[in-house]
């Protein structure tokens, strides 16, 4: 049995035999996961080429200089200034390759040239020569950009705990850097299990469902930079659940089970877990998904998620989010969030944090709010929902013309538009 504190004792003797909560916050969730267990970092060099999206263990600085020596500021004709000292001389004879080079901005001349003439104030002539156009002087170093002048050898080019973009892998390269040192993506394990679930695709037969949160754990741990690991499906059946678990754990850094969470029957992962490690939870306050365990087995963080879709995403968002972002060194991810009214009535489960997935539309710089009813919304609807809300325990009812935070799941530029009553 469980005592008030969540502490379960034996039914026999009401001696303590382990020690975990029961009904807790998300928050109070991640705290006893990440107190219970720490994130070991394991880093790789790959080359540039495969290295965007991936976090930096270290800072990078430039091996060399650009440009390496002097270049031409600007499109133009590099020239000796020195010609030039006592007025401009006769140019209609000079030759290309011995009075003067074109030299385009970036490029590298011969050095006995030490100026460049904009090609806006020179003309070429047809024979080869070159005409100065009036008011135009040439002084030593014109138009010249010395070396280093761009970035200078030892410039920090990239910063280390930082995703890589683009724009920092040009950085890199324009640095003399090829290969980089990066944290190793975690593999995080998935598995299916339900006697009820078959792939998607496969004939559908009475009392089947398809398996989509695989569809949807794999994207979504792709998106945050792990490496998503998803095993057949497992039926409901301990002596097969066991054997599945152990393959995840030798092959993962952290392991995620769907379904078999709550008090059914056939729930039998959350015995699984208490016997296979430490059981630090079971059940949160945070719905729709409430039936979550959270337990540390081999030295492994392995979390039990809810089987239907829209508790399971609930548990991916805000815990293996979290998971995942402690593996690299980074922050929860903050989407983005705009306030908007709501077009109707809003009903959540007031004792407990409820995820609220909602259509946004936009009219102008004002949001609007369609709620998703999951008592009358198809499933399929309510998934393509295009923003997220959650409301905090003890809010239960948001009256049409609310205005909410909410958070987008898609940019605001694919927003829909609003049709309906303009303010």
């Amino acid at each position: 049995m469980i005592n008030r504190n969540g502490t379960a004792f034996s039914a026999a003797d009401g001696r303590e035999s382990r020690s975990m909560e029961e009904h807790v916050t998300k928050e109070r969730a991640l705290e006893l996961l990440f107190g219970a267990w720490t994130p070991e970092r394991h880093t790789e060099t790959v080359h540039i080429d495969d290295a965007c999206g991936r976090v930096l263990a270290k800072d990078y600085y430039a091996l060399h200089g650009i440009p390496v020596v002097r270049a031409s500021g600007m499109d133009g004709v590099a020239v000796d200034s020195a010609r030039f000292r006592d007025g401009v001389p006769d140019m209609s004879g000079w030759r290309s390759g011995e009075d003067y080079v074109r030299a385009d901005t970036g490029d590298d001349f011969d050095d006995k040239f030490d100026a460049v003439i904009r090609i806006e104030d020179v003309t070429i002539l047809p024979e080869g020569g070159l005409k100065l156009h009036e008011g135009v002087t040439v002084t030593p170093g014109m138009s010249v950009r010395g070396p280093g002048s761009t970035f200078k050898e030892g410039t920090k080019l990239t910063n280390r705990g930082l995703p890589l973009r683009g724009i920092d892998l040009a950085a890199l390269a324009m640095g003399g850097i090829t290969e980089v040192e990066v944290y190793r993506r975690p593999r995080i394990g998935f598995i299916p299990t339900g006697s009820e679930l078959i792939p998607a695709g496969a004939p559908l037969k009475r009392g089947q469902n398809y398996d989509t949160n695989s569809i949807i754990a794999k994207h979504m741990l792709n998106d945050l930079g792990a490496e998503p690991i998803c095993y057949p499906i497992v039926r409901d059946d301990r002596n097969l659940l066991k054997p599945a678990l152990d393959k995840a754990l030798e092959e993962c850094d952290a392991v995620v089970i769907d379904g078999g969470s709550s008090k059914g029957e056939e729930d039998y992962n959350t015995r699984l877990l208490e016997s296979e490690g430490k059981l630090l939870l079971h059940w949160v306050l945070a719905g729709p998904g409430r039936p979550v365990g959270i337990a540390v087995c081999s030295g492994k963080p392995v979390i039990n998620l809810a089987g239907p879709p829209v508790g399971m995403l609930f548990g991916m968002h805000w815990c293996i989010r979290a998971l995942v972002c402690s593996f690299l060194g980074l922050p929860v991810p903050e989407g983005e969030k705009v306030r908007a009214t709501l077009t109707a009535d809003m009903r959540c489960a007031p004792r407990f944090d409820f995820l609220n997935l909602v259509e946004v539309l936009r009219d102008g710089d004002k949001y609007y709010v369609e709620p998703r009813d999951r008592g009358k919304t198809p499933l399929p609807v309510i998934l393509k929902s295009n923003a997220l809300f959650v409301s905090p325990a003890g809010e239960g009812f948001y009256a049409a013309g609310t205005e909410i935070e909410v958070e987008l799941m898609r940019d605001r530029s694919l927003l829909p538009r609003y049709e309906g009553k303009r303010e």
